[in-house]
This record gives C-alpha cells, structure tokens and sequence, in this order.
C-alpha cells in the first residue's frame, strides 16, 4: 500500500487547485480520491491486467472532459487564470498510467498504440515521436507502426486519424478533438518518412500497406516538387536542340507538364537529375521493386490484405484517382507487369491479369486538374465512347473463348462474372444490359462446359427479378449433381407447374452425395425442405395418400441422407409436424418414428414449428413429445436446449406459466455439473420472462413512470 500512498499523494496539489478554483466541490474531491485509490489498488496486484490500466486512464480522461466543460461554464476562459497545479495535471496523469501500461505490458502492442494516440490527441508532439521510437524496439514487425511513424513526420501536429488505430486497445477517448479540416502537410518531413518506410520494408518485404505508401510518398513528392516550381516559375528553358530532344524522350507517355518548372535553373549537371525526377524515375522504381517483392502468385496470407493480384488492383485503383500526370506512367507499369503474367502463368491469375489489361479504357483517364475524381471501379467513359469501348471488349470475348481446355474455362469463369457486375451496373440502360447479356449468354453455352461458380452467379442475379426457367434447366443439365444450381432450377420448375413433385424427387435424388462443402449441404436440405412441401401440398385432402407417400420419402431419407449429416432427422421432424397438424394421436406418432431413428434436431423442428403456428396442442400430448426427446438428450447442452424450447411454448399458453417454472427448476437440477450451461439456462429464462413482460404491457408502464420521475428531477434541478 506505500506505492498507492504515494501516488494518491502527488495528487494533492491538483486536488487543492481544483477545489480552491471551484470545478470541484469537497465531497467530488473525496470521491475522486477513492476512485484512485481503488484504481491504484487494482494495479499492484499479483495478476494485473491491461483492462484495469485503461479503465483508469478513461477515468482521467473523463475527469478532464468535465473539468473543461466546468471551467468554460464558469467563463474561466473569457478571463484565463494564470496557468496553475490542476491546469495540465489530468492529461499528464492518464498519459502517466498508459505509460505505466507500456511498461507493465511491453510486449502487448494495444498499450503501446493506446499511449501514443492519446499522446497525439493532445498535441504531445515529443512524447508521440518518443513513444513511437521506444514501441518500434519492442515490436520492429508491426505494419501499422511504421505507418503511423510517417504519418507523425509528414503531418506533424496533426492527431492520427482513428481508422489507423486497430480497435485492439479498447480505449476510448472523448476528449479527442475532432475536425473535418484535412491534416496538414509537411515536405520537410518527407526524408525521414522515406527512411521509416525502407526501414519498415527491409524488415517486411511483402507488407502490402507499407508498399502502398512508400510508392504514394515518392509519387506525392515528385507532385510537390513540381508544383512548388511551377508556382515560384523557376523556367529557364534551354535552347540546344540536344537538351530539347532529351526532354521529349524523357517525357514519352506522361503529361508534358509534369516536365514544367525548374527548367535549366539547375546547371548541366542538375538538369539530368531534375527530368529523372519529374519524369517519375524514383515512382517507378519504387513500383517496380513492390511488384517485385509481392509476386502475383502470392497467397492470401492475410484476409484483409488478400493476395498478389488484390495488391495490384488495390495499387490501380489508388493510382487511377492519385492527382498527378505521372499516373499514366504508372498504371502503364503496372499493366506491363499484368501483360507478362497473363502469358507465363495459368489458371485465373492470367484470366485475371488479361480482364484488366482488356477493360483499362473503361476506367482509365488522363490527369486533368479540373475533373472531379471518380468513385473506385467507375467507369469514366459515357455515350459513344462507352458504346464502342463496350463492343471492342465484346468481340476480343467472343473471340477468345474458342478451344477447350481448363485456362479457356478459368477466363470464361472470370469474364462472365465481370459482365455480370456490369449487368447490374447498367441496370437502367436497357440497350447496353441487353448487349452484355448476349455476350454472358454467348460464353454459358453448354458446349463450353463454363463453370459452375459462373452459373451458380448468373443464375442468383436471374432470382433477384424472376427466374428464368429454360436458362436454370438448360444449366442444370450441364451440372445435374450441383445443389446450388439445382435448387435454383427447382424454385424456377415450382414457380411455372403446380405438379412438381416428381421433379423434386429426382433432383434431391441426384444431389444427395457424400464429400459435399457446408454451403452444400445446406442447399441439398432446402432441396428436400422443397419437396416435403409439395407433397404435403399436393397431398393435405388425402390422408391416405400423404402416409404413403411420407413413408416412401422418410424411406428415401434414410437411405440417401446417410450422406448429409442430419438430413434424415430434419425430414422425421417434418413428417411430425404434419401428423400432428392433422390432428392424429401424438402416442401413435411417437411410436411409429421409433424405427425411423429421430435426432435431436427432430424434435426441435417440432416444437419451432408449434412456436411459430396457430394451432393448438393438448398439454398431454405436449408432455409426451418432449419426454420422448429428453430420452435422446445425452449431453447438458441439449438438455437445456430442449428445457428452454418447451419453456417457451409453455409461457405462450395461458395458465401455464408455473409448468415452465417447474420445468426449467428441473433441468437446473439435471445439468448443475456443468456450470456454464447452468449460467445459460439462467440468462435465456430471464430473458424469456423479460419478453413475455414486454409483451403484457408491464414494461411500458414501468419506463412510462421512470420518465415521469426523471422529468420531476430535471425540473427539480
């Protein structure tokens, strides 16, 4: 207790200025004083967590923004006091605790990223830089601190923005100013920024943010430099025609202004140097070592940074709207690049190379200062330009899906949807929707055999208007054993015949398969899901018939749904539910699905579907469905699962709320060895019984008066 003792007691001077100037009264000065010594006690601690640290500092943190709303409300700041104890002394201490922090926990990069962005929300300029420095030694292959590095030396004063804090440190901070005033920039600060970044890239080669802004540096410094010369009008042209053809060569493919300004002002020697710059030598260079260090084949090793082609698109469409003539010549870089991979590697990385090289004219545009930028993956071009820019990509489509072979299918798969997107894109043009359309259906024949993730898209983008039911059967006939193109045909056959419960039969035969994906799998039971739903359509006026045909489909089910875990439950579940709606004897039910082996997901449909509906069961026949499903209940889980299914039945049935009691005191009783299922069987009771409240009205009266007091208490006030 020393340390706590002598931490509460360098706080005496702020707490005798902050009583004194009036912001706090004594008994607000007490109470702060005790919440320091609990925070303080908390932090020494055997085990102490970063947590008890950051409540702490958010404390202080909210104590300074009432301090500041205090003394505005006391007009301080129409006649400012001279600077005294309490003045900085609340900033100072929640940046002494995330100090702390950093120290007690060096290892644990949020506490480091906490600290220095409260340091620079507070304009602690020497203590961001500092902080940094020391967080960079405990962690040198941290992206995002190199990053904030140079964003410290090209805007210095200027609060780092909060997207580029990760939300790991859970540290909120009210007093941060905000301001829609962009941050200022600084050109001295571009030399140390470049070295932070080489830094930062020798020791992560393949960090795709840090190559992003490595090559946005050397291009926005290229763009300062030529636009400071061009304002001060450093000009001095030369004369010889060697110079003269020197700087058209230079220039070949970028503006010729970005050669303007400075112009012979530099001596011979400096002239060569001054168009190397100009002319974006250091920019390529740049690009050209990030794409040679992030090769396209490189895999997703991150899910937000993606892989080698998603750099590539991330770098053109950054460069597509960077204000500078130089973007010509970068994206001509880049699209070199792309040329070579399309003719060296296969699969999509050359399908995806060769897209961007065939529709660059739709999105490329040269630099105009004047021109508002574009939205990332518009199209800038518009009537006749558009038009015959669309029938050029057309034809090289329509050329290039001739022969059969797997890198054909790869392009035919990225291309399509490509046009997909564009359908959707010119969803108001109908002659230009029309145009892509053909194209689409022109690459989906079935004698290209076109891959099913291409149908699967075209056929979800059909389903959003109406399905088209010739293109979902002549797609499920090249993929008869597809579950996603095959519910898809099975939703188009339903929509056009009344009849169609031979079709469902044949297609749920077809795609219950073993070795399916999840996604797969849980198409093929809404396949089933369909055609139990026809029969019983077809079928609800003929009892007789609808028990023959549910054995023949419950048969079916467990022959073929040994293949999809679960299936054949889910259709006992169904065949329950409709026995039951019929109105036949539960007793007689429940033994008859005994030889049809029913899971725990069975009864669940059952008693969903009583939840959901209008009818009524008799509480008898309630009690034995749910004895039956406890027998076949072996773990705590399920126990409470179905305690609490029955229990909300129960609530919705007057008179019966006692029953749920009993009931869920029960099931406590039978899972008490596990305690975090027992914790889940109270939550979800409460909030089972908070709905029914809710639903009686009692709430609204309750917060009705809650409202009616604290109104009396702000009028009090």
């Amino acid at each position: 207790m020393e340390k706590v003792q002598f931490q509460l007691e360098a706080t005496l001077p702020e707490l005798k200025d902050l009583y004194e100037k009036g912001l706090f009264t004594k008994s607000e000065i007490n109470q702060i004083t005790k919440k320091r010594t609990s925070f303080e006690t908390s932090l020494i601690r055997k085990v102490t967590r970063k947590e008890d640290f950051f409540k702490y500092a958010e404390y202080e943190i909210n104590l300074e923004r009432l301090r500041k709303v205090r003394y505005k409300k006391l007009k301080y700041h129409l006649n400012p006091p001279p600077p005294s104890a309490s003045s900085f002394s609340l900033p100072r201490r929640a940046l002494y605790i995330l100090k702390r922090a950093t120290a007690k926990f060096p290892g644990d990069l949020a506490t480091w990223l906490a600290y220095v962005e409260y340091a620079s929300r507070e304009g602690m300029r020497k203590i961001v830089g500092k902080g940094l420095n020391n967080a960079l030694q405990h962690h040198p292959t941290s992206s995002t601190l190199y990053l904030l590095q140079t964003y410290y030396h090209l805007h210095p004063g200027s609060p780092f923005p909060r997207e580029s804090i990760p939300s790991t440190s859970k540290l909120d901070l009210p007093s941060a100013s905000t301001s829609n005033q962009p941050p200022g920039f600084a050109i001295e600060g571009i030399d140390p920024a470049r070295t932070t970044l080489l830094l930062g890239l020798r020791l992560l080669p393949q960090s795709r943010d840090l190559w992003r802004e490595y090559i946005k540096l050397e291009l926005g410094w290229v763009e300062a430099l030529r636009r400071r010369w061009k304002l001060l009008g450093i000009k001095d042209s030369l004369t010889t025609t060697e110079h003269q053809d020197q700087i058209e060569g230079d220039s070949e493919g970028i503006d010729q202004d970005a050669l303007k300004g400075g112009e012979g002002a530099f001596g011979e020697e400096g002239e060569e140097a001054r168009k190397s710059i100009l002319a974006g030598q250091l920019v390529i260079h740049a690009l050209s070592s990030a794409l040679e260090s992030i090769p396209i084949t490189t895999t997703i090793n991150n899910q937000e940074q993606g892989d080698g082609m998603d750099f590539r698109y991330n770098l053109i469409n950054m460069l597509r709207n960077y204000p500078s003539p130089l973007r010509s010549k970068c994206l001509s870089a880049i699209y070199q690049e792309l040329a070579r991979c399309s003719q060296h590697e296969s699969g999509k990385l050359a399908a995806k190379a060769e897209l961007v090289s065939l529709t660059k004219g739709l999105y490329d545009i040269e630099y105009d200062p004047e021109r508002e930028q574009v939205g990332e993956g518009e199209i800038v071009l518009s009537g006749i330009e558009l038009v015959e820019e669309l029938g050029k990509i057309g034809k090289e489509v329509r050329k290039s899906i001739k022969g059969d072979n797997k890198e054909n299918k790869d392009w035919i798969e990225v291309v399509g949807l490509w046009l997909i997107e564009q359908i959707d894109n010119f969803s108001n043009n109908v002659e230009l929707r029309d145009y892509l359309s053909s194209i689409l259906s022109t690459i989906t024949k079935p004698s290209l055999q076109p891959p099913p993730a291409l149908l699967i898209a075209h056929l979800a983008q059909l389903a959003t208007t109406s399905p088209d039911l010739k293109i979902a059967r002549s797609y499920a006939a090249i993929y008869p054993s597809n579950p996603s193109i095959q519910l898809y045909r099975l939703s188009a056959e339903i929509g056009e015949s009344d009849d169609s419960s031979k079709i469902c039969e044949e297609i749920a035969r077809s795609v219950t398969k073993s070795n399916l994906s999840d996604d797969d799998r849980e198409k093929v039971r809404a396949i089933w899901k369909l055609w139990i739903d026809q029969e019983i359509k077809q079928s609800s006026d003929e009892v007789s018939l609808n028990e023959k045909r549910w054995k023949s489909v419950l048969l079916e089910s467990m022959k073929s749904g040994s293949n999809i875990p679960g299936l054949h439950g889910d259709i006992v579940g169904y065949y329950m539910v409709s026995s039951i709606k019929q109105k036949e004897s539960v007793g007689n039910i429940l033994k008859s699905i005994k030889s049809y082996q029913p899971t725990f997901n069975t009864y669940q449909i059952i008693f969903d579907s009583l939840n959901s509906s209008d009818f009524e069961i008799d509480f008898n026949d309630l009690k034995k469905i749910y004895d039956s499903w406890r027998l076949i209940c072996k773990l705590p889980f399920e126990k409470a699962q179905a305690g609490l299914t029955i229990a909300k039945l129960l609530l919705s049935i007057k008179g019966k709320g006692r029953e749920a009691y009993d009931l869920i005191e029960n099931v406590k009783r039978e899972i008490r060895q596990d305690e975090n299922v027992e914790r889940y069987v109270e939550k979800e009771w409460k909030a089972l019984l908070d709905a029914v409240k809710e639903e009686s009205g009692e709430s609204e009266d309750d917060d009705d008066d809650d409202d009616d007091d604290e109104d009396e208490s702000m009028n009090e006030d």
